[in-house]
């Protein structure tokens, strides 16, 4: 009798261990009732994991999370700064989260001090960067926030909302709008945001052009845009939009006409930078090397011209999408693997 007592309080064992939620299954709870906004509810779980263990920097974090989230600051910075003194790999989200607390509280400028903090400590913590320049738009500090996101996009060239930003905030200077919002397009091809980039970019291909109903054609080219760094591209951008309604055109649907214009464009831009070794930084480097290997590479180009127009309602990309899915897969492979400058 004691041998069976004996063997069941031993068999027991593994599967009491087994009924316990370890605080991995209880953060991941927590953040469950954080996406269904029950905010306090996941704070309570994650109090509970940091009360057994006080060194969960994950618990802390998703609990600064829910705390802003309750626009509850003083709070978040409080568990932020947990974070940050933690030293740990989880030290620049702490950075992150208190930088945030701090911009939405009104207090701008430490928040700055925070970011450029944090990216002292994780220069290649991407978040931070990005974080940075959206503080440095509330102050109207325009420069400033185009330096930092720049500085992101070394570190994450697939960070969409930063491409985004950046052609936002180059909207006057037509080329590099155009390059940053193509590129966002790639990362981010669906939904509103894309469609208004996808927009922002057919507008800014017809700046300049006006048809008549004669069928004549006005081109309107201010004095910025010919002394421009990009002027010779930008030129070639509206020539070959005025000949849309010409004869040689009159087959080629809106989109093959716009895959031609786009890809005469990055030619343009790389034939320019390899015939003048001034053409140098970051949009010659980051984004003009970038396009102009893609126009060259026909499978990837085409590929390309397609992705970013899923969005759309068009037969003709429907049909193709839905024809090649292993070139869009290895058209991503090769923009992950694309080294930039």
């Amino acid at each position: 009798m004691k041998k069976l007592l004996f063997f069941l309080a031993f068999v027991a064992i593994p599967f009491f261990a087994f009924s316990q939620e370890t605080a991995k299954e209880k953060i991941s709870r927590g953040v469950q009732f954080h996406d269904q906004r029950n905010y306090r509810e996941a704070i309570a779980v994650y109090e509970e994991v940091v009360a057994n263990d006080d060194k969960n920097w994950e618990a802390y974090y998703e609990m600064c999370l829910s705390y802003l989230s309750l626009k509850e600051f003083k709070n978040t910075i409080k568990y932020a700064d947990i974070v940050i003194d933690s030293d740990s790999d989880m030290a620049p989200k702490g950075y992150y989260i208190k930088g945030v607390a701090l911009d939405y509280s009104g207090k701008h400028k430490e928040a700055i001090k925070v970011f450029k903090k944090g990216i002292k400590v994780a220069p290649q913590f991407h978040s931070l960067y990005y974080s940075l320049a959206i503080v440095e738009c509330r102050l109207e500090e325009y420069d400033e926030a185009e330096n930092y996101l720049q500085e992101g996009l070394h570190q994450n060239p697939l960070h969409g909302s930063s491409h985004l930003l950046l052609g936002k905030l180059n909207y006057d200077e037509r080329t590099k709008s155009l390059l940053a919002f193509y590129n966002f397009l790639i990362i981010e091809p669906v939904g509103k945001r894309a469609n208004e980039a996808l927009t922002l970019i057919k507008k800014n291909h017809s700046l300049g052009v006006e048809f008549k109903d004669d069928n004549k054609v006005n081109i309107t080219l201010n004095s910025l845009t010919v002394d421009s760094e990009f002027g010779s591209a930008e030129m070639l951008l509206s020539m070959s939009q005025a000949l849309r309604k010409s004869e040689e055109y009159a087959d080629k649907s809106d989109f093959d006409f716009f895959a031609d214009n786009t890809k005469s464009f990055f030619m343009v831009l790389g034939e320019l930078k390899a015939k003048d070794k001034k053409k140098k930084g970051f949009w010659w480097d980051y984004y003009v090397d970038f396009f102009y290997d893609l126009a060259n590479n026909e499978e990837m180009y085409e590929t390309f011209m397609y992705y970013i127009h899923q969005d759309i309602q068009n037969t003709q990309v429907e049909l193709w999408l839905q024809d090649n899915p292993e070139k869009v897969d290895a058209f991503l492979d090769w923009v992950s693997n694309y080294k930039r400058v």
